[in-house]
């Protein structure tokens, strides 16, 4: 699936084939090493972080999750969250 990129350049991939998804993966272990291992509003975090549009955030931030980086789980109050997993589940 393709969609049209904010800046006019063209396609780019969404989810597991976005061209992305590498440095999301980078800044979600860059979040571990710094010692967090929650993270609140993943998709807004995700979204701000790269400056990407709503429904590409969300497709990553799923394969993010199919390739094991971090759990989306939420809260007793309704806030999503993102439990980051160990170097060494990824």
């Amino acid at each position: 699936m393709n969609i049209k990129s904010s800046d006019g350049m063209g396609a780019v991939g969404i989810g597991a084939d976005d061209p992305l998804l590498p440095e999301a993966a980078a800044w979600v272990e860059r979040l571990r090493n710094q010692g967090d291992d929650i993270l609140l509003y993943p998709i807004s975090r995700l979204q701000r972080e790269f400056r990407i549009g709503y429904s590409r955030t969300c497709a990553l931030v799923e394969a993010l999750a199919l390739d094991q980086h971090w759990i989306i789980e939420f809260a007793e109050d309704g806030r999503r969250y993102a439990r980051l997993r160990s170097g060494d589940t990824a």
